[in-house]
């Protein structure tokens, strides 16, 4: 089994860890905590890129050796101000890169966003995870629909891909790892990349033009 995880940031409250990245849970606000996934998933990419890169420690506004809970909710909430929900969420991947990419600029850093929309087979997907994991760049996915029981609770959502496991020998049993509202969670890459009319993904990585990764 080939294993790829990223550092991704874990969070702490009182010397307790509370979350595989942000949660969406940590909002005061309840519109925010009904619908700030994709801010959220915003954050976890702007304190993981500042942890790992000196050039980008101006994302995030804390400590990045041991985050902290009241810092990382801070940065949802400047996240939230780039990527505000309307009514319906925020299901817009195209425009959670436009955003993201424009948050990079911002702080000095130019980035350019990669899709992936509408794949035909679920290798293609699970292909687009590899290139961006073995990088060093984290996935946004945006679960529209999917059919799945095991994924009821994450439709209409944005999560965050932090890795994946690769069985050469039974493809089928190849994981993909994410954080979902602070939870490291491992789902199957057969069943998430299902090539179904009732399933409808995207995703979104970045890449950086700077000479710093």
């Amino acid at each position: 089994m080939k294993k790829r995880e990223l550092k991704f940031p874990v969070v702490f409250l009182n010397g307790k860890e509370i979350g595989y990245g942000g949660n969406q849970e940590w909002f005061s606000d309840f519109m925010k905590r009904k619908a700030g996934c994709g801010c959220t998933s915003g954050a976890n990419f702007a304190a993981y890129y500042a942890s790992r890169y000196p050039q980008m420690e101006s994302f995030y506004d804390g400590n990045t050796d041991q985050f902290h809970h009241h810092e990382y909710l801070l940065a949802m909430e400047t996240l939230y101000r780039y990527m505000k929900p309307g009514l319906i969420g925020y299901p817009y991947t195209k425009k959670f890169g436009k955003q993201f990419v424009r948050y990079c600029k911002e702080r000095g850093i130019l980035a350019e966003s990669v899709y992936c929309y509408g794949y035909k087979t679920k290798e293609e997907a699970f292909q687009f995870v590899k290139d961006s994991i073995d990088g060093g760049h984290p996935v946004g996915l945006l679960i529209l629909f999917h059919r799945a029981p095991s994924l009821k609770e994450d439709n209409w959502h944005w999560v965050t891909i932090t890795g994946y496991e690769e069985n050469m020998d039974e493809p089928n049993d190849s994981n993909v790892l994410f954080s979902n509202c602070g939870e490291r969670q491992i789902v199957k890459a057969s069943i998430l990349f299902e090539v179904h009319r009732k399933n409808t993904l995207r995703m979104v990585s970045f890449r950086m033009k700077e000479d710093i990764l």
